[in-house]
């Protein structure tokens, strides 16, 4: 079925897939040197954006404030009171709080399991952060969050499975141990790197990088690079027949 990615900032994005409509680390406003966020212009903007009505979820893989802040997603939680709350910190009394090694939710026939993994760097790695597949079908898609590039806990969740769409931030295609787990590991028919800044704050010459090891990353499925405001990437229905020239 049909896949739609559209990225808010940092690595916050909206995906649909299967009529199901599920935000992830999309809401942040607090700027982190290299990084981007929220801006009041680009928030007033997300509020009427059409990939970023309605939620039927809002997750958040932690809550670093690169992303995720509690006011905005307050906000969010007035706007569309139907949609569920998953983070690992239990600071609304509506949420569904992501705690112990796993968890699973389902929603309309899409199937959201969270695995525990460790944060990247030895400083964060005891925040309580969760990776994500979301499934519909035969259809999965991953992120793994800011999990350690190539981490060794990731293998139970891919092994075996196949994947329409993995959402990694950029370092998983400029290190090599990731570009290793990539060809060897995973087994996805689309990659997207996001996790970048716009431009106008991409001190550290990020972007360049991602473009690069995107076009020169072989042996795996087709690489996108995600790092515009609002930026969509779709995947369009295998089953579907292609249509007459």
């Amino acid at each position: 079925m049909a896949i739609r990615v559209t990225l808010s900032a940092n690595a916050g994005v909206s995906v649909e897939l299967g009529g199901v409509r599920i935000w992830i680390d999309a809401l942040h406003d607090t700027r982190v040197p290299g990084f981007s966020t929220l801006d009041s212009h680009l928030l007033q903007r997300l509020w009427s954006e059409a990939a970023f009505q309605s939620p039927d979820a809002i997750v958040y893989t932690h809550c670093h404030p690169d992303h995720y802040v509690a006011h905005l997603t307050a906000e969010a939680c007035r706007r569309w009171p139907k949609a569920r709350l998953f983070l690992p910190q239990k600071d609304f009394p509506e949420q569904e709080l992501l705690s112990g090694r796993e968890a699973a939710a389902s929603i309309e026939g899409v199937a959201l399991h969270f695995y525990r993994l460790t944060h990247d760097g030895m400083a964060f790695a005891g925040v309580p952060h969760y990776g994500l597949t979301i499934t519909c079908g035969r259809d999965s898609i991953l992120l793994p969050g800011d999990c350690a590039v190539a981490s060794p806990e990731l293998l139970p969740v891919v092994n075996g499975r196949h994947l329409r769409l993995a959402l990694l931030n950029f370092p998983w295609a400029t290190l090599q141990r990731g570009r290793d787990f990539l060809r060897e590991q995973l087994h996805a028919d689309q990659i997207a790197l996001y996790h970048l800044p716009f431009e106008e704050d991409d001190t550290e010459g990020f972007r360049a990088a991602a473009d690069r090891a995107a076009q020169s990353l072989s042996g795996v499925g087709a690489v996108h690079v995600l790092d515009n405001r609002f930026q969509t990437l779709f995947i369009p229905d295998e089953t579907q027949p292609a249509p007459h020239s």
